[in-house]
C-alpha cells in the first residue's frame, strides 16, 4: 500500500522521509522513538515526567490506584504521539540543518527516498 511521505535533505546528502498522517513507532515507543529521531527534549520530557509521577504516586502510597493514573496517561501520551509523531518530525528536521524538497508515494520511507534520488539525479 502506499503512503504519502515527505522528503528532506541536509547539505551532506542525507535524506529523510517522513511518513504523512499516525505514527505507530512513536506510538508504541514515544519517549525512546523521540530520542531515536534526535528529538532530545521531548523524549527526556516525557521520561522525566513520567518517573516524577510515578515518584509521587509511590511516595502518596496510592496503590491500584496510583497504578490506574500512570495507566491512562500512558495511553493518552502514547495516542498523543501517534498523532503528531511525524507532524513533530517535520518541525524538527529543519532545525537540524534538513531542507524539504518533496511529496512523494511510496510503500515504505527508503523506496521514497529512492524514489526521490532517482527522480531527481542528475546525468
Amino acid at each position: 500500500m502506499m503512503k504519502q511521505y515527505k522528503i528532506y535533505a541536509n547539505p551532506q546528502g542525507n535524506y529523510e522521509a517522513v511518513k504523512q498522517g499516525w505514527s505507530w513507532p512513536a506510538f508504541f515507543f514515544s519517549f525512546i522513538w523521540a530520542m531515536v529521531k534526535k528529538m532530545w527534549g521531548l523524549g527526556v520530557g516525557v521520561l522525566i515526567a513520567f518517573l516524577v509521577l510515578g515518584f509521587i504516586i509511590g511516595a502518596s502510597g496510592s496503590g491500584s490506584g496510583g497504578d490506574a493514573l500512570i495507566r491512562v496517561a500512558s495511553i493518552i501520551v502514547k495516542i498523543i504521539f501517534g498523532v503528531n509523531g511525524n507532524k513533530w518530525r517535520e518541525s524538527n528536521l529543519p532545525k537540524r540543518g534538513y531542507e524539504y524538497k518533496e511529496t512523494v508515494a511510496a510503500a515504505n520511507p527508503e523506496g521514497a527516498v529512492a524514489l526521490y534520488m532517482k527522480e531527481n539525479s542528475e546525468g
